[in-house]
């Protein structure tokens, strides 16, 4: 219980994901869930999902957002679930929960458009821009100050989030560009975002 009290910004967006997960299997209940589970589809991605013709045609800019809530394979929703949960056992020592949700949003934000610019026929959902976010702002704050690598290694999960840095790569052209911008806003973030030990935050 512990644990989840001081990691509850990962827990509450773990719990939204896999309660947006279960309802994308009940609204797709007519079709295979068994298929739609584990290789995706389902009624939310079209409704939370991003695409150039949703986002700048239609203009429905929620989809920056809601996108970043959307896992329609079990196994994009394990992978992010535990990858958001190591992170956030760092940055929440580190940042008020206010920013850590704002900083999450940005990530979600830059990374989708960006993607979608760049690939007129992508489409969007999943957390790990926002994640790689963090990786990227983590990132940062290890080059201006090395004695936070040797804090944040005596953390359980470096290395899953090291493996899921690495082999989420390995899935394709625009999951590696979207996943670079990610990291590269969290980096950028890190130049701003000064983290205090009383888990405030300052610019």
């Amino acid at each position: 219980m512990s644990k989840i009290c001081k990691n509850s910004f990962a827990a509450v967006i773990s719990i939204i994901f896999v309660a947006v997960f279960l309802v994308n299997l009940v609204l797709s209940r007519k079709y295979n869930l068994i298929m739609i589970a584990f290789t995706g589809g389902g009624k939310l991605v079209d409704l939370l999902g991003a695409s150039q013709e949703t986002l700048f045609n239609k203009r429905e800019l929620y989809r920056l957002v809601t996108y970043g809530y959307l896992h329609p394979t079990v196994w994009h929703l394990a992978a992010n679930v535990y990858a958001l949960w190591y992170v956030g056992l760092y940055i929440e020592k580190k940042l008020s929960k206010p920013f850590i949700c704002l900083i999450y949003h940005v990530g979600l934000f830059v990374s989708g458009a960006v993607f979608l610019l760049i690939f007129p026929n992508g489409y969007m959902y999943g957390a790990s821009p926002a994640i790689f976010c963090f990786l990227g702002l983590m990132a940062m704050w290890f080059i201006r100050d090395s004695s936070l690598l040797h804090e944040y290694k005596e953390l359980c999960g470096n290395r899953y989030l090291l493996f899921y840095m690495i082999l989420s790569n390995f899935l394709g052209l625009g999951t590696f560009v979207v996943h670079l911008t990610g990291f590269c806003v969290g980096l950028l973030l890190g130049f701003v975002v000064k983290k205090k030990r009383n888990a405030e935050f300052q610019v």
